[in-house]
């Protein structure tokens, strides 16, 4: 779908809100396993939130997302019209580089995706995540949702 969001379009608040509180949950594990050590998970945690609450927004929206690449998922938010300050950016930015190297042990030239996190990288990540939801539920609600 092409065009701008308009804030008199027909929302899908139940497609909303069931990826949004996928969002929350996750986000909830991410400060779990950030408090636990496995700092991470806490990062791939804190950017499955980020990515699950713009898909809400878009899927909410009626705009179908595809694809887990958080950076081009903002980017099509602000395409279709929603306003994204250079900071919410630039934390979808730091969250979508966790998406693999957090998890796979060959991403990184050695050693485990473990000895290449800590604490302050979680918390980077849960305050990061915390910032794209914040958009997120900024725009749902100037569009009426």
């Amino acid at each position: 779908m092409s065009g701008k969001m308009a804030p008199d379009a027909p929302l899908d608040r139940d497609e909303f809100r069931r990826w949004r509180d996928e969002s929350d949950r996750a986000l909830a594990a991410a400060r779990l396993q950030a408090d636990a050590g496995l700092s991470n998970w806490a990062c791939f945690a804190a950017e499955q939130s980020a990515q699950l609450a713009v898909k809400a927004l878009l899927h909410g929206a009626g705009r179908g997302p595809w694809g887990h690449d958080l950076v081009r998922l903002v980017e099509a938010a602000a395409a279709a019209g929603i306003d994204v300050p250079a900071d919410a950016a630039d934390a979808a930015r730091r969250l979508s580089r966790h998406y693999i190297p957090a998890r796979y042990p060959d991403a990184h030239p050695a050693g485990s995706p473990a000895a290449h996190y800590g604490r302050s990288d979680a918390d980077e990540a849960v305050r990061d995540a915390e910032r794209v939801l914040a958009l997120v539920d900024g725009a749902w609600e100037s569009l009426g949702g």
